[in-house]
């Protein structure tokens, strides 16, 4: 066997996503109340569309309990296997601006009620720290 050494040409970390926006930090108390025991990051896709609160629906809903039911859902998909990568839906309401996404579907006649279907991923969380994060996406997202 050969000894390969291998240069770093650039790292982007979870960090720095962190700080760019790219990736949000979930509260660890909000979290550890949905039985979640690992640090969440919500890519910034997921976050701006499912739980911050769009636009017309303020008093309605707000970002808590749609952040709740994120982690909620996915706490629920997560007790039922072991895999690294899973995919889990919930149910969300959006104003039917024509914005839907493959990863939606009408489940109702409602054209305000989406099943929304993302995918979470259990993987060391920095390049240079092993320790569990998970990282809840589009599923198109990687």
């Amino acid at each position: 066997m050969q000894n390969h050494e291998f240069e770093i040409v650039a790292t982007y970390t979870t960090a720095e996503a962190v700080e760019d926006g790219a990736l949000i930090l979930v509260d660890e108390n909000t979290s550890r109340e949905a039985g979640i025991r690992y640090p969440v990051y919500l890519t910034e896709a997921v976050y701006t569309k499912y739980v911050k609160v769009p636009e017309g629906m303020e008093g309605i809903q707000d970002e808590p309990g749609r952040l709740w039911d994120v982690l909620l859902m996915f706490a629920i998909k997560a007790r039922m296997t072991k895999a690294a990568v899973l995919f889990f839906h919930l149910i969300c309401r959006l104003p039917n601006n024509g914005d839907w996404e493959s990863n939606e579907k009408r489940p109702l006649k409602d054209d305000t009620i989406r099943e929304v279907h993302l995918k979470a991923i259990c993987t060391g969380r920095d390049f240079d720290d092993p320790s569990p994060a998970i990282f809840i996406m589009k599923p198109s997202e990687d």
